[in-house]
């Protein structure tokens, strides 16, 4: 038995969001579904949750109640659950989102279709595991799962998405096109989203970071050649991807590096604030555009507007008496009042 009962174990991603209520936050979908042998070979029979829902569920006493997560990142909590309930299809929940930076953009991530897949964090449980024959199957079984210790639930993106791994093994011609479809459909989301530019910059960076990587993967698919029987009928299918669409974000761009030297000086300086305090202070954008500007790289059209669109919203946190605080140093991170005002004539002059 291929088991690891003392380490933390993820599962592969349930797709589909059952609902979501914009007013209220919440979001309803399923963590687990139960008589299926998923990936892993592992079937999850109903009653599997039943104890960690008594001792740490929604309403339990615990201190360790079941978290709301995102990528399975403990550092990364979204929100947390309102219900939690085995029913006879899975494991179903209902979670609050936060209000945070983290939950607001997990929010616009449901909102706009980028979230549509969730998983569980949990541990095996050794005496409560089978190895059920079935001389049909390839691997002479499936391990039937009756109990498990279930630390969270998590919205994933893509980190368990259902195209990697199979990319190479299509089968046949329709296994390919449909391929190409799921790709080209999750692409267009994306490319939405980043059109709409809601959420932080860090929302908006891994949504760039996603369309890179759905972009090599339907590349990958158009070149592989599944053995079929009409081999030369693709072109007969047209089911080809509007490239126009992405060109923007993969295509070499104008970029725009003649900002003033106060800006660079700004955030060198912001770089200095942030080592004296321990370095906590901004994110990893924030802290990876003070370096860019260090460096005077430029910026696309695209960063060009969210460098001032953060600008404008953190200019109120920003106190010069006061060179300790977070808002202050990311500010000057980001290049300050310098950077401010040019990136504003900036745009002003390549919209007239």
């Amino acid at each position: 038995m291929n088991k690891r009962f003392k380490t933390y174990e993820t599962k592969s991603a349930i797709k589909g969001i059952k609902d979501l209520d914009l007013n209220s936050r919440e979001v309803a979908f399923y963590l687990s579904r139960f008589d299926v042998v998923d990936s892993d070979n592992d079937m999850i029979k109903r009653g599997a949750f039943k104890k960690s829902l008594k001792e740490n569920g929604v309403g339990s006493d615990s201190n360790r109640t079941i978290k709301f997560l995102r990528y399975h990142d403990w550092e990364h909590q979204i929100g947390t659950f309102t219900r939690l309930e085995e029913d006879e299809t899975g494991l179903f929940a209902v979670g609050k989102l936060g209000k945070s930076t983290k939950g607001e953009d997990a929010f616009r991530d449901y909102e706009d279709g980028i979230i549509t897949e969730h998983s569980i964090g949990f541990q095996y449980i050794e005496d409560k595991i089978k190895f059920v024959e079935d001389a049909e199957m390839k691997s002479g079984g499936f391990f039937q799962i009756n109990e498990v210790k279930l630390w969270e639930g998590s919205a994933v993106t893509f980190g368990a998405n259902e195209h990697t791994g199979v990319i190479g093994v299509a089968k046949s011609l329709d296994e390919k096109i449909s391929m190409m479809d799921r790709l080209t459909n999750e692409i267009n989301v994306i490319v939405k989203s980043l059109v709409n530019g809601k959420g932080s910059d860090e929302r908006l960076h891994e949504l760039e970071m996603k369309l890179k990587f759905l972009n090599a993967q339907l590349i990958e698919v158009a070149n592989t050649n599944p053995v079929m029987k009409d081999q030369f009928a693709v072109e007969s299918k047209s089911n080809a991807f509007d490239w126009n669409k992405v060109n923007d974000f993969f295509e070499i761009k104008q970029t725009f590096a003649d900002y003033p030297k106060q800006a660079i000086a700004n955030a060198e300086k912001g770089i200095r604030l942030n080592d004296e305090v321990g370095n906590v202070c901004a994110t990893a954008v924030g802290k990876q555009r003070a370096r860019d500007i260090v460096a005077g790289r430029g910026f696309s059209l695209d960063v060009l507007k969210r460098v001032y669109a953060y600008l404008s919203r953190a200019k109120t946190y920003y106190n010069a008496n006061d060179e300790k605080a977070c808002g202050t140093i990311s500010y000057l991170l980001w290049g300050g009042e310098a950077m401010r005002v040019w990136s504003e004539k900036k745009l002003n002059e390549l919209e007239n």
